[in-house]
């Protein structure tokens, strides 16, 4: 053979090579990417943005009632930081309420038509008033707040399948969801400091099973989120079966688990 012919078959390999290699890349960056983890039913950016505001509503009434009794009702007697907690994450509420409604209002949405009962069951949270004393108080506060971080994970999914018309509503999720997780921290800091109580500022695996409202036992998803190092998300139908008795409607019925799916309940607010 002569080396012509050496050299010929040389260069086809590397001529394969570069046609290849442009064809990876295609691949890599324009196939369409697997869901991390399934998240319930599929909702327009619109419909998140609706169901965020209701339980943003909710969090800040719940607040707003809380400061009223630390002036005159049962939390009068909390130590200050409960209080000063209290106000502080109070506004954060309205506030979330305010900026939610306009992102709301951005994709044409209707804010105002938002609504929740002039008088909702908090008492559905652990069986009684919530606001009677500091000791009751802060716990469903870490019901509620633990809550509000699981459901906006739990949108994410929905978000992003929904491409640029979802991004004005996955900014206000991403700015708020991060203010509720300090939120979450606190008021669990606040029971650990104040009342003693055998909790972390944050979820973890081998606490009493009241502790995590939500199943962490997602068979789905290739995320561990029963391990302390990763948080959990909740759907919304799962959300909803949490807040229902509180907004006084009929819990959402949830279907009976198949051998597919977690074996252990998702854990109520009561």
């Amino acid at each position: 053979m002569s080396l012509k012919n050496l050299a010929c078959g040389a260069m086809r390999p590397i001529k394969l090579s570069l046609v290849l290699i442009p064809l990876l890349f295609l691949f890599m960056f324009f196939s369409p990417p697997a869901p991390a983890y399934a998240q319930g039913a599929v909702l327009s950016p619109r419909e998140v943005a609706e169901y965020a505001l209701t339980l943003e509503k909710l969090e800040a009434d719940f607040y707003r009632r809380a400061s009223d009794a630390a002036i005159n009702g049962g939390l009068v007697s909390a130590p200050q930081m409960a209080k000063d907690a209290i106000a502080s994450y109070g506004e954060d509420e309205a506030k979330h309420v305010t900026d939610l409604s306009a992102a709301l209002r951005s994709i044409g949405g209707q804010p105002e038509a938002i609504k929740i009962p002039a008088n909702p069951n908090y008492k559905a949270i652990l069986g009684r008033d919530p606001f009677a004393n500091p000791t009751d108080f802060l716990l469903a506060g870490q019901y509620v707040e633990d809550l509000g971080v699981a459901a906006y994970k739990g949108q994410v999914q929905n978000l992003l399948a929904a491409g640029d018309a979802g991004k004005p509503i996955l900014a206000a999720a991403l700015a708020i969801h991060s203010v509720e997780a300090r939120h979450a921290a606190g008021i669990r800091f606040l029971r650990q400091m104040l009342l003693g109580a055998d909790v972390r500022p944050w979820i973890a695996t081998n606490a009493s099973p009241s502790e995590v409202i939500y199943n962490e036992n997602r068979t789905e998803s290739p995320i561990p989120f029963n391990l302390d190092a990763f948080d959990g998300y909740a759907t919304k139908d799962e959300v909803l079966a949490l807040v229902s008795p509180i907004l006084n409607v009929t819990p959402i019925k949830t279907p009976t688990p198949t051998p597919s799916e977690p074996s252990e309940p998702v854990r109520g607010l009561w």
